[in-house]
């Protein structure tokens, strides 16, 4: 074999492993979404602090009587610490726990959500305000979720 096919062999191998490999490791983060294992990030910079902010948490289908938990962080990206001071829910089939410890710039906090579906049914749309040290208005988390 020559050298010029040597090396194309060995790069068609390597282009293939590659791909290989990146999609095995979006379908694993799929997957650990799903199963609540992977880490959402949501970014707060410096204009949350005037501005407030939102997202959606979705939990996807789940069966009545289910209580589910998904984990995500929060980043400070601002250029001020600030903390989790307090959160208000619209029901109490959500949950939140979480430290009460400031986090620096640059620094994430972890946060868990809880659903509990029991005595529930079909598409479910909940919200969390979750209060920031410093801030004037909250995260604003819409929790989804289709109970079955």
């Amino acid at each position: 074999m020559s050298l010029r096919a040597t090396a194309y062999a060995l790069m068609l191998g390597l282009l293939c492993t590659a791909c290989g490999d990146a999609a095995g490791k979006r379908q694993a983060a799929h997957s650990d979404e799903a199963a609540g294992g992977a880490f959402r990030t949501i970014r707060i910079g410096e204009e949350f602090f005037d501005k407030g902010a939102t997202d959606t948490i979705r939990f996807g289908r789940m069966h009545s009587g289910e209580i589910a938990q998904l984990q995500f962080r929060i980043a400070n990206q601002s250029e001020r610490p600030t903390a989790i001071r307090s959160y208000e829910r619209n029901c109490g089939c959500t949950t939140l726990e979480y430290a009460q410890e400031p986090f620096a710039p640059g620094a994430a906090r972890q946060v868990a959500i809880s659903f509990d579906s029991r005595g529930t049914r079909g598409w479910q749309l909940k919200t969390v305000e979750i209060r920031l040290a410093g801030g004037t208005k909250p995260l604003k988390l819409f929790v989804e979720a289709e109970v079955e």
